[in-house]
């Protein structure tokens, strides 16, 4: 019976480990990912791109919006 609880014990801290990973992970990526659309908002905003290069700046913000609304 010890063994079984012992295994169980070490598959829920090893579970925990993971879960821990993927939320930092995802922080990361979170934290990235609104640099880049603060980046790609000022670019937009600049008089340094061409109407198809701002037209492509803004989905790219639009998309990474949408991305973190779950839509």
């Amino acid at each position: 019976m010890a063994n079984n609880e012992e295994f169980w014990a070490d598959a829920c801290r090893s579970a925990e480990a993971r879960c821990e990973n993927q939320r930092q992970t995802i922080a990361d990526l979170r934290y990235a990912g609104n640099e880049m659309a603060r980046i790609l908002r000022d670019l937009a905003g600049s008089n340094q791109l061409d109407a198809i290069s701002r037209a492509c700046v803004i989905a790219a913000e639009a998309r990474w919006k949408a991305t973190i609304l779950g839509e």
